[in-house]
């Protein structure tokens, strides 16, 4: 089979994360044809099953995506079925190969490229034939799978959500320093994520007393990085915070293992919308609770009261209230960490891949 995708490591992101993880399960199986990336040599080297990088689109010729299609209808016999992981305009070409080359398609939905696709009436009409026109449609939550059911009429939507390996963690040995209370937070730095109310929070308990002592790491590059830096400054928080911009998976689970909390209180937005959240997974099986907020998607990796806690959408004050909360009962910190751990078993890759095999 075939993995068509212009979004693959060494991209960094949940999209790349989720498409790697997917053809390492299915590595004697799977091919992939992705983007040119100048960064690529190395990570193509190592992985176990064969990589093609070329231009995805044409660049002068309209549509851009019929140059998938040609290569569809070239390498036809090669590939009993096709995996798409953007519904457009790659899932576009899928649609118009089949039409041709009887070779059917899984269509990977995501909830960006949802909200992208029903941006105009022309957008929702292709998005409904490219959908229906699918073997199977997944998704990588239930809010999604039942979003994409209600809107375009696609019955069955496969749940397939992003997992981890057994052997994921690298460094189980490294311990919490419980002397001070150590946060962190793994995402892109852009304003839904949440790192400014988490910011004003913490310095509202340091002034107030309530949380004399404590480190917040935040991983991750974005567009806010200069204004994250300026508040932090602003609110006097340079002792407490530390930026480590981009990072190895080593130094990653590092931060996991030392860290009380994840906390990522994310925000509505109507175009990039959080999915599912692989880092509240990423906590849970390094034992660490996470702490959001309270919708669709990111209900299902944390279980309230349970392996985490999420509050409502952009309150300060209650984020403020929950972290001294968490900070003062450590009892409560190990509760939820321990239902954590066993939480994130149900997302290990050889629970969650095995339901897409009767589809291959």
């Amino acid at each position: 089979m075939l993995l068509i995708t212009p979004d693959f490591p060494p991209h960094k992101g949940g999209i790349a994360t989720y498409l790697s993880t997917l053809a390492l399960y299915f590595k004697t199986q799977i091919e992939i044809l992705t983007q040119t990336d100048p960064q690529a040599y190395l990570f193509d080297t190592e992985v176990e099953y064969p990589i093609h990088r070329k231009s995805l689109f044409y660049k002068w010729i309209w549509p851009h995506w019929l140059k998938i299609v040609i290569d569809l209808f070239l390498y036809r016999h090669n590939y009993r079925i096709i995996l798409i992981s953007h519904l457009l305009p790659v899932g576009t070409a899928a649609f118009f190969s089949k039409k041709i080359t009887k070779v059917p398609y899984i269509l990977f939905v995501h909830g960006m490229d949802l909200r992208l696709a029903n941006s105009t009436w022309r957008k929702q009409q292709l998005s409904t034939r490219v959908l229906k026109e699918a073997r199977l449609v997944v998704a990588n939550s239930k809010a999604l799978a039942k979003e994409i059911t209600n809107r375009y009429g696609v019955p069955d939507v496969l749940v397939l959500y992003p997992c981890l390996s057994a052997q994921n963690n690298p460094l189980p040995h490294v311990r919490k320093d419980h002397s001070i209370f150590t946060l962190l937070t793994v995402s892109r730095l852009v304003e839904r994520k949440g790192h400014i109310p988490v910011l004003h929070a913490l310095a509202d308990l340091k002034r107030s007393g309530k949380l004399p002592e404590f480190i917040y790491h935040i991983v991750g590059v974005g567009p806010t990085e200069f204004a994250l830096k300026s508040l932090v400054s602003e609110l006097s928080l340079e002792k407490h915070v530390v930026f480590h911009g981009s990072i190895s998976d080593e130094e990653r689970w590092n931060l996991y293992n030392i860290s009380d909390v994840f906390i990522m209180p994310v925000s509505l937005d109507p175009i990039d919308k959080e999915g599912f959240g692989l880092v509240f997974i990423e906590a849970a099986q390094a034992g660490v609770p996470s702490l959001s907020t309270k919708i669709e998607g990111v209900d299902e990796a944390i279980i309230d009261g349970e392996t985490g806690i999420l509050l409502p959408d952009q309150n300060t004050k209650v984020l403020a209230d929950t972290l001294f909360e968490l900070y003062s009962n450590r009892a409560l910190r190990q509760k939820l960490s321990d239902n954590a751990r066993k939480h994130a078993q149900t997302f290990l890759c050889e629970v969650q891949m095995k339901k897409l095999e009767p589809y291959l």
